[in-house]
């Protein structure tokens, strides 16, 4: 790459970066352009797409994964799905794993892609998905080509994300502004994390620089270094090749002896027929992914209908959890929400659900509310697309009526019938409902599923619980029973007319959000709520709960808290279920009486070295403990699931696959000495 001179007409500065000859993108910070201006794309097919030997490279392989440092424009990705689309004989699905400190805009790289026509259809598809607005640091993830093609995307700095993402990368473009003008990335720490995530099968590498820290720092890392000739006038290139990674101690990412065993996943090749017990969000949600990658699902109901728990509400707030620091928490649901509102404002826009993206507006309760969110506005204060803050005036414009205080308005969030979501995601499933699995047993061909009548379902690949506090209620997984809460939570409706009664034509126009919530109508229906019953696992209509939502609402709207009779609204009441640190458990069976065994020691601290890696149910999976989050956090959790089984690079980093691993519970309990074997 070189630095051209900017005309004097150049335009201003547009998301950190300006333009050259006329839709040539140019970085101020790193003073180079982001491809070449005349032949960019012939540049990339010959340096990283024939450098690592493509499309031979990918021939009769199920899956493919590219990884790259420095995503720029998508180029690279573009010439890479391009070439793997034309290919008759190319793998099943193709992964492509890129990591990008400073994401252009959606405009930006729609700009930037007019240089490449051949590449519209394509690039429409990725400009489609791109976030129209901040995109904030961690794992994105974007399904693409009708689900065959899948962009993991890692914002921040290359070293970092690389460290903490497994990817079982077969190839890599080293790709980035070149090291003279970038050397913070060029660094042996990046080597070393490239062929930690690379397949224990191997991977190849190319790159454009020839440059003596390059080469070194590769070979330091333990790869084969070969000069190529370079593109055009360059004189020479890099590849390289990783060796296989044989040795038998270390684990499917190629990471070799993890830092924490009891959290490395099983070795799996793939499944082809798998079972979910559970037809609410996260069932569905499994479901689907699964079958995106090519399984063949059976779900099994114990209700007769799909959503007839938690997942049936007729409105659900599709809003995001942020938090002030960067704890894992807040990473993990920031992560969720983002899939979640990607997928679900698909779906909406192409009429498959119901959905409003009429934003949502989290009203101050209280001192604590104040001081988290102008904690919040300190961190992302200067990104309104994500969240603003509003004053009084400001909050009760937004929301439609005269409200008691501002509060912080997400204008990207709103809310979706939760059963259009389920159904759509289960459409193309075989469901079986009506069928109340209570046990999970091995026949000799694989897992078989026993009902409650001693019907008996299988033999299948594998087996994923995906139900609410019944998920304990298993052989493999009755331990768990102690770390799932039944949450008691009852809505009320009240109908459009007695809001125009109250207060005349006046609309509401986005979601609610204070110790409870309101959202606009719904079929003419309002929704309001919602109570929190720790410990109840009833789920009966009360008066005495719409008596509760309606003192909430009236701290609110008082005036149409005063029209409203409890002993007159209807309702719904159903169980969440959660967990003692409020995330979801995700991810394979582990056995415990094993795992009591094999790791007694680890209050001692003993070196990782020292334990076997982790043991668990062979084929069995959990999905469940999202409590009021379902909507943000079960499409995620469903894709971690499916990438697990079917051996595919994971959706989020290695430090959050962790905090929601079913076995951090035991880890704890053995770490604290609250449990011994």
């Amino acid at each position: 790459m070189s630095a051209d001179e900017q005309s004097p007409d150049a335009p201003k500065q547009t998301g950190g970066i300006t333009w050259r000859e006329g839709n040539v993108p140019y970085s101020p910070q790193f003073g180079d352009i982001y491809y070449n201006p005349k032949n960019g794309l012939a540049e990339t097919q010959y340096v990283f797409v024939a450098g690592n030997n493509l499309p031979e490279a990918w021939r009769a392989r199920e899956n493919f994964t590219i990884g790259e440092t420095g995503f720029g424009t998508g180029l690279n990705f573009l010439a890479a799905w391009d070439c793997w689309q034309k290919d008759p004989a190319r793998s099943r699905r193709l992964h492509f794993i890129s990591v990008e400190k400073f994401p252009l805009t959606r405009d930006a790289m729609a700009r930037a892609h007019q240089n490449w026509p051949e590449l519209a259809e394509i690039s429409d598809q990725l400009v489609t998905q791109w976030p129209t607005g901040t995109i904030l640091p961690g794992v994105h993830r974007f399904d693409l080509g009708d689900g065959s093609v899948t962009l993991t995307l890692l914002i921040g700095d290359a070293i970092g994300c690389y460290r903490d993402y497994h990817g079982m990368v077969d190839c890599w473009f080293l790709d980035g502004f070149a090291p003279s003008r970038n050397p913070d990335m060029w660094r042996p720490e990046l080597f070393a994390a490239l062929a930690a995530a690379s397949s224990r099968d191997g991977a190849t590498l190319a790159t454009f620089s020839a440059a003596r820290i390059v080469r070194d720092g590769l070979e330091q890392a333990g790869f084969e270094i070969s000069k190529r000739k370079g593109y055009a006038y360059k004189r020479d290139m890099i590849t390289a090749r990783f060796a296989p990674k044989d040795a038998p101690d270390q684990d499917t990412s190629g990471k070799g002896i993890d830092e924490n065993p009891w959290f490395v996943l099983p070795k799996t090749t793939g499944k082809k027929h798998i079972a979910i017990i559970g037809g609410g969000m996260a069932g569905a949600a499994c479901a689907h992914a699964l079958h995106n990658r090519g399984c063949a699902v059976t779900l099994f109901e114990k209700s007769d209908h799909l959503a007839d728990a938690a997942s049936g509400n007729p409105i659900g707030m599709l809003e995001p959890y942020l938090t002030v620091d960067d704890a894992i928490t807040g990473r993990f649901y920031e992560a969720g929400f983002r899939y979640s509102q990607r997928l679900v404002r698909t779906l909406a826009e192409a009429g498959h659900i119901e959905a409003g993206f009429c934003g949502v507006l989290d009203l101050i309760s209280g001192p604590r509310d104040e001081e988290r969110q102008a904690g919040l506005i300190n961190r992302l204060g200067q990104n309104p697309d994500l969240v603003r803050l509003l004053d009084r005036d400001a909050a009760s414009t937004a929301f439609g009526l005269s409200l008691p205080h501002g509060g912080l308005f997400y204008p990207d969030a709103g809310w979706v019938n939760p059963p259009s979501l389920v159904s759509y995601l289960a459409r193309g499933i075989e469901c079986r409902t009506g069928r109340n699995i209570v046990g999970i047993f091995d026949d000799g061909d694989g897992k078989v599923v026993k009902s409650a009548d001693d019907r008996e379902f299988g033999p299948f690949d594998a087996v994923v619980i995906a139900g609410a506090t019944e998920t304990g209620a298993f052989g493999q997984t009755d331990w768990l029973s102690e770390y799932l809460r039944p949450v008691r939570g009852q809505i009320s409706y009240f109908d459009e007319t007695t809001l125009r009664d109250c207060y005349g034509d006046h609309p509401i126009r986005c979601v609610l959000s204070h110790k409870g919530y309101l959202t606009p109508a719904r079929n003419g229906i309002h929704v309001f709520g919602a109570t929190f019953g720790r410990n109840d696992n009833q789920t009966d209509l009360r008066e005495s709960d719409h008596a509760f939502n309606v003192g909430q609402l009236g701290k609110v709207l008082p005036t149409l808290a005063d029209m409203l009779e409890p002993s007159k609204l209807s309702g719904r009441a159903a169980l969440r279920t959660t967990t003692p640190d409020h995330l979801p458990v995700v991810g394979p069976a582990p056995d415990y009486g094993s795992y009591l065994l094999a790791y007694a020691g680890i209050d001692k601290g003993k070196k990782a070295a020292r334990y076997v890696d982790a043991p668990y149910h062979k084929d069995v999976y959990i999905c469940t403990g999202f409590g009021a989050r379902g909507l943000i956090a079960a499409p995620i959790a469903a894709e971690i699931i499916a990438s697990e089984i079917c051996n595919m690079p994971l959706p989020l980093e290695k430090s959050l696959l962790d905090a929601l691993h079913p076995a951090r519970f035991i880890v704890r309990g053995l770490k604290r000495r609250q449990i011994a074997a």
